[in-house]
Order: C-alpha cells, then structure tokens, then sequence
C-alpha cells in the first residue's frame, strides 16, 4: 500500500502551518529510501483567532483523507479526534520538511501498511 503523507507548510521548507491556519498541504509519497512529492491542495482555514469551524475543519480533513499521516506545527483537539476517525495519524513537529518526512521513513508507525516489520536490534534508539 502507498503511504501519503500531508505537511502543512506554506513554502515546502518549513513546518510552519496549524493544521486548522493551514492554506495548503504538501502531498508527499514515502518510497522505498526516501519521498516524493505529489501535488499541493490548497484548503480554507478553519481557524481565525481562538475560534474555529467545526465544518471548516471537517473540510479540511476531508481534503487530506487519503492520506495516512499528516505533519503540523500544531493541532487542537477537535482536529486530532477528527483525523484519527478518518485513520489520518496526526503529528507535530517543528523543523525542515525534509527532516519530518526522513523521521517518517524510519518510524515505525507504517509498518503494518508496508508488510514489513524490522527486527528488535534495528528499533533502539
């Protein structure tokens, strides 16, 4: 199974979007050894203030869906329970996209999706 990742990030470098602020998500591919990119899709923010839409982030969501993961610098409650519904595992992290995306491609939160599994010697830190 392919596994997609979203990043919010406004310039593809950086994770510097709330998942509920966000304007757009990075598409990314994990592969064999590294990623690739996708597409960008472009949402509405669902958030202004401390106020947000629940149909706004409902929305959001939607538009991620066929993802299996999505990396933000910050995410509410209301937006976690969401995703997860959706089997969307959501993550925060600070950082350059490219490091996000490489501690993606040695978790092990995949590895039911990729039909592998690593040995005990290769999962300590």
């Amino acid at each position: 199974m392919e596994i997609r990742i979203a990043v919010a990030s406004s310039d593809g470098v950086s994770i510097d979007q709330h998942f509920g602020r966000a304007i757009q998500f990075r598409i990314y591919r994990l592969i064999d050894n590294g990623y690739e990119f996708i597409e960008v899709r472009n949402t509405d923010p669902a958030c202004s203030g401390q106020r947000h839409s629940d149909t706004g982030l409902e929305q959001t969501a939607t538009r991620i869906a066929d993802c299996q993961g999505v990396i933000v610098s910050q995410i509410g409650a209301a937006a976690i329970d969401l995703l997860i519904a959706q089997r969307t595992l959501p993550f925060t992290m600070d950082g350059s996209v490219d490091e996000a995306l490489q501690v993606m491609l040695r978790s092990n939160q995949f590895n039911y999706l990729k039909g592998k599994t690593r040995d005990r010697a290769e999962q300590r830190p």
